[in-house]
């Protein structure tokens, strides 16, 4: 059985707006998870974003950038596997609510609150954001960000990034229509 969503959504659209959010932002590391063809879970895609260059201040001696990346190209490869159903983790209340949510510090959580706990804790990450894709009060996906230093709650980043979701939607909607009458 194939556990992996389908990707009829153009993954260029959903890739852009991940590069978007990141730039505009302090999230370093951007991915996406969708539900699977019975919507009765959702898994991540292989659509994720990493902003470069990092813009980590160096020590002569260590390569902290280097680091980073293979902490955030490592915490992508173990969450593969993971899968949320409505009200679990960060992907699945986000799926249930169909509403952004930002998490300070996602080591300070449990596995039950935070799927990903032990593995943020290996790999360094700190805050998470995520919010849905909504269109017709239907989630389509749900993006989800990641920073490897503690961010404040700014309502100007949620405010842009549900910005940008919707016009995602609006494109996806619109691709989906082109497809469907062609």
């Amino acid at each position: 059985m194939n556990t992996k969503p389908e990707s009829s959504l153009p993954d260029n659209e959903i890739h852009r707006t991940l590069a978007t959010i990141c730039r505009s932002s302090s999230f370093i590391y951007g991915e996406v998870w969708a539900p699977n063809e019975l919507r009765t879970f959702l898994s991540l895609t292989a659509v994720n974003y990493t902003k470069l260059p990092l813009n980590i201040k160096y020590h002569p001696d260590y390569n902290y950038e280097s680091e980073l990346l293979n902490s955030i190209q490592q915490f992508s490869l173990c969450s593969q596997e993971f899968i949320a159903s409505r009200g679990e983790g960060l992907p699945g209340r986000i799926w249930l609510s169909k509403k952004p949510e930002w998490i300070l510090d996602v080591t300070n959580h449990s596995e039950d609150y935070f799927l990903r706990h032990l593995i943020a804790k290996v790999f360094g990450v700190k805050t998470g954001f995520g919010l849905p894709v909504i269109f017709e009060d239907q989630v389509l996906r749900v993006l989800a960000f990641f920073s490897w230093e503690i961010l404040p709650r700014d309502n100007g980043v949620i405010a842009m990034a549900t910005g940008q979701a919707e016009a995602l939607a609006n494109r996806l909607n619109q691709d989906s229509f082109k497809s469907n009458s062609q």
